[in-house]
């Protein structure tokens, strides 16, 4: 197991150092090309668990009022204590605070997650996936948690990834959870 994590935390540190050496026109058109492809995929009834995407991570600063135009209602993330995360409904963007980890995160009533079973489509960040549907994150076990009571594919679980992202093979360990899917600028991967 220890090698399984080594290579892991090797490979996270060179996709990081990768995300950070992506130009900005780069990282623009690639959010262009997978709004477009995640479009296909929403309608106005649904309900999305997604995250707030922070510097160079896939979406776009401006991706969670994007998804709430197309869709109903959309859940985000707040991290808690033991690397748990509850769910809170996205209420625009002055309904949303800085954690203590940096990350933006919603205000108001929330839900632990087992809410995530009602959703009709679950975004999860990844750090890469490949092409078995396994998703590296970044290092935490939060997602893989917050995801292990669900049935495959109930809700469909997407992962937005680069290019160089979606790779032939992650080190993996047993508590890491499976996507269903990887999006990309070229489409929509279903595992």
């Amino acid at each position: 197991m220890t090698s399984s994590i080594t290579a892991k935390n090797e490979l996270r540190a060179r996709l990081v150092q990768a995300r950070r050496e992506l130009a900005s026109e780069d990282h623009d058109a690639f959010t262009a090309a997978v709004r477009e492809h995640l479009e296909s995929e929403l309608t106005e009834s649904m309900t999305v668990a997604a995250y707030w995407p922070l510097g160079s991570e896939p979406g776009g600063a401006d991706f969670v009022p994007w998804l709430k135009e197309h869709v109903s209602r959309v859940l985000l993330p707040i991290s808690g204590e033991n690397g748990t995360l509850t769910f809170a409904e996205y209420r625009g963007k002055d309904a949303m605070r800085e954690s203590a980890m940096g990350l933006n995160e919603p205000q108001g009533p929330s839900f632990d997650s087992s809410v995530l079973a009602e959703c009709d489509l679950v975004l999860a960040p990844a750090m890469a996936v490949d092409a078995k549907g396994n998703r590296m994150g970044k290092g935490g076990g939060y997602y893989d948690r917050a995801l292990e009571p669900l049935p495959h594919g109930k809700p469909p679980v997407f992962a937005m990834v680069y290019p160089t992202e979606f790779v032939d093979e992650i080190p993996t360990e047993d508590h890491d959870r499976k996507v269903d899917a990887a999006v990309t600028a070229e489409g929509i991967t279903r595992f």
